[in-house]
């Protein structure tokens, strides 16, 4: 048990070691996007792009790699290795097809995708937004090649060559914009986009073979797992996509206000899902194949005791991080876009929309442990439905609040959307599972809470404070920068012993390791 502990924490490290140098990469990139294309009309019409090409890509990738795991486990119980095999084989082979005509049907039908995702976008805009569409939607055929091959090694336990995918892509863009995008601008930044998601693609087929996946030609649409894997794939699409179809709505309406306001709430978004990048999806990369095993094997005791576990440590990560992405909002922003051709007005516009975006970093989190722990009972439909109350009460909100306070009200449109489902969430896990251990969810995000709120407070006065008497009105860059990771670094210490202090178990387990380290060293 303890070597099995010791592996899941150590995969798990890999993943967020590998996932924060490819966000901080990611980062950098954002940041030269700004720098270069701002957020003017080209902007608009490439985030617009995006969200019919690679929006619609995500889906899948999400949607392959967490139905695809079950269904290589009931496979390899049923017919050992070498019906794994055939079962990847004909499995890729469908999905060529399928996406194949997707992307036909994208190329032709861009007229009428540019008009969903950008509804009331000006003449200019909109025809650019078509020309965006047709250049990138190749990328859903190897998007969902590495959705198909992220799976297979995550079903192996290697999930470091899967989770520095990231790396790759970004050196991509970063190549990208560092050398060409003066000459070839926001059409070459879209082609970009298809090559980075190749260049994964090959990351993880390469990583897939080294564990020993072989091409074979299988093409059987009557096997009877490949069939329960693609019907349940379409609502897992859906559902484990939630936030991307959110986002991809507040951002047609985002078309009508005024030019610039979807770039804004495209960069504010980026910034919120950082933490759920870096972090969270370490934990449900590492947790799910373990859970899907448990359930697979009817062992309830075990698949319950790691949902508590990551549903814990998701908690313990997103809760401060909440709250210090509302304290230091400002900053951030600042630091991470302004510069080139992002002005001021769009930073203090991007900050606001933050905040109200970073309501749902907790409950969209705590929503991607419940649906992976749906997915390893084999039941898709529950997050299905719950998805389909998450849309239309996003929509609901968008439409009330849009024209009251802008892009501020579609971020906050997605919070309370999420926020409800995962409420609705616990109670349905609860009708199945029996207990799962609210009460220790409820002190746990109790203490938690208030030692978020007071590290706020150390943050707040640490950058605001201390940093807004040395560095006066106009700091400098490198002044900035240094004060707010005095007030990070600062506010982790504070966190940290404050949980102690309210005598969390897991800060207590981290004193011991801590403690024991020190006596090796």
């Amino acid at each position: 048990m303890k070597s099995k502990s010791s592996s899941i924490a150590k995969s798990t490290g890999i993943i967020i070691l590998f996932s924060f140098i490819g966000k901080m990469m990611g980062f950098g990139r954002e940041s030269l996007v700004a720098s270069v294309f701002g957020a003017g009309f080209e902007k608009d019409a490439f985030v617009a792009a995006q969200s019919a090409t690679s929006t619609v890509s995500m889906f899948i990738v999400m949607g392959i790699s967490t139905v695809f795991i079950p269904g290589l486990q009931s496979v390899l119980s049923d017919r050992g290795e070498e019906g794994k095999m055939r079962f990847t084989n004909n499995i890729f082979y469908i999905v060529s097809l399928l996406t194949f005509l997707l992307t036909a049907l994208g190329i032709f039908g861009a007229p009428l995708l540019a008009k969903l995702v950008g509804p009331r976008f000006d003449e200019q805009t909109a025809r650019l937004c078509i020309q965006l569409i047709q250049l990138g939607m190749p990328v859903i055929i190897f998007s969902a090649y590495e959705g198909i091959f992220t799976g297979y090694l995550h079903f192996h336990g290697r999930f470091g060559i899967a989770a520095s995918v990231p790396i790759w892509l970004n050196t991509v863009y970063l190549g990208y914009l560092f050398f060409f995008a003066d000459k070839y601008g926001i059409r070459g930044l879209t082609i970009v986009s298809v090559l980075a998601v190749v260049a994964e693609a090959i990351a993880v087929f390469w990583g897939s073979a080294r564990v020993g996946f072989r091409f074979k030609a299988v093409f059987d649409l009557a096997d009877k797992y490949t069939r329960q894997t693609i019907l349940l794939a379409i609502p897992a699409i859906i559902t484990v996509s939630i936030n991307n179809i959110n986002t991809l709505i507040n951002r047609a309406l985002a078309s009508g206000l005024p030019t610039g306001s979807m770039s804004r709430l495209d960069y504010a978004n980026k910034l919120n899902v950082l933490i759920i990048g870096i972090f969270i999806t370490a934990i449900t990369s590492v947790i799910f194949p373990a859970m899907a095993k448990a359930f697979d094997e009817g062992n309830l005791k075990k698949g319950k005791k790691i949902m508590n576990g990551s549903i814990r440590s998701v908690l313990l990560i997103t809760i401060p991080a909440l709250v210090g992405l509302m304290v230091l909002a400002q900053p951030i922003v600042e630091l991470a876009f302004m510069r080139g051709v992002f002005t001021q007005a769009d930073a203090d516009a991007t900050a606001v929309c933050l905040r109200y975006y970073t309501l749902t970093l907790v409950s969209l989190s705590v929503n991607n442990v419940q649906n992976r722990v749906f997915y390893s009972l084999e039941d898709t439909k529950t997050p299905f439905y719950l998805g389909v109350v998450n849309v239309i009460v996003n929509v609901g909100f968008n439409l009330l609040l849009v024209n009251y306070m802008g892009i501020n009200g579609l971020a906050l449109s997605v919070s309370i959307a999420t926020t409800a489902v995962c409420i609705a969430s616990f109670y349905l896990l609860r009708k199945k599972l029996g207990n799962i251990g609210m009460r220790s969810y409820i002190k746990l995000f109790i203490k938690t809470g208030i030692a978020s709120i007071i590290m706020g407070i150390f943050a707040y006065l640490v950058f605001f404070g201390l940093g807004g008497m040395v560095m006066g009105p106009n700091p400098g860059l490198t002044m900035k920068f240094l004060f707010f990771m005095i007030a990070v670094a600062g506010s982790v210490v504070v966190y940290g012993a404050l949980l102690y202090l309210l005598g969390l178990k897991e800060a207590k387990d981290i004193k011991i390791i801590l403690q024991r380290k020190l006596k090796k060293a």
